[in-house]
């Protein structure tokens, strides 16, 4: 059975985050940076939310908020589940 890190080990090696006074722009721009649709957003060591481009598509832009001025915190996904790292898929 394939765990979290081999299958993590297949993509960029890195999990990128945010914190939740982030705003949605800057977000995006280390979204765009990275190639990827999502980042996780922390308090230090904690992870409080995730944050996707459809969190964007459908939070910010179709409810036209603006994105510079608009934090994270404010339309993260605040419910999330975890694994660890030996887990399997």
């Amino acid at each position: 059975m394939t765990t979290i890190t081999a299958l993590l080990s297949r993509k960029s090696g890195e999990v990128s985050t945010v914190s939740p006074d982030t705003t949605v722009f800057e977000a995006l721009e280390l979204m765009a940076l990275k190639d990827i649709g999502a980042v996780v957003v922390t308090e230090g060591d904690k992870v409080v939310g995730m944050f996707s481009e459809r969190d964007y598509a459908r939070k910010v832009f179709l409810l036209d908020r603006r994105s510079k001025e608009t934090k994270v915190k404010e339309i993260m996904a605040k419910e999330i589940a975890t694994v660890g790292p030996d887990e399997t898929v």
